[in-house]
């Protein structure tokens, strides 16, 4: 019951910000989402740092806790996966495959790096 309101508490926060970054984000010349992917890149970052954290010399109860409430509530909530994929399809239906290839590679790449980044940043 206790993961349930770290999950929750963290899902929210997570949420509530990503919206706001969202709105000030929103693309206003280029129809390229780099709200989603600054989020995204940003979110994989925490996650990295958490990860390395929790995994570091803590009690299990409290990795748990910390894995609970950040990683799967905040990061969670936080990054967009469900957007980038609408995203994504919406940048194909309006024919711009060349936009949509760059948001998908650089959403990966740049995911897989900052979470990398993220966990060399705590030794």
């Amino acid at each position: 019951m206790k993961d349930l309101l770290f999950v929750g508490l963290g899902g929210m926060t997570g949420s509530v910000l990503r919206y706001t970054l969202s709105k000030f984000l929103s693309p206003t010349l280029i129809p390229f989402p780099f709200g989603t992917l600054i989020i995204n890149i940003i979110g994989c970052f925490v996650a990295g740092i958490i990860f390395k954290l929790t995994t570091n010399n803590i009690s299990e109860e409290l990795s748990n806790n910390l894995t609970s409430l950040l990683i799967i509530g905040f990061c969670g909530g936080f990054t967009t996966f469900s957007a980038f994929s609408i995203e994504s399809i919406i940048l194909l239906k309006q024919g711009k495959i060349l936009l949509m290839a760059s948001y998908i590679f650089l959403s990966s790449l740049l995911g897989i790096t900052f979470c990398i980044i993220g966990m060399m940043f705590i030794k």
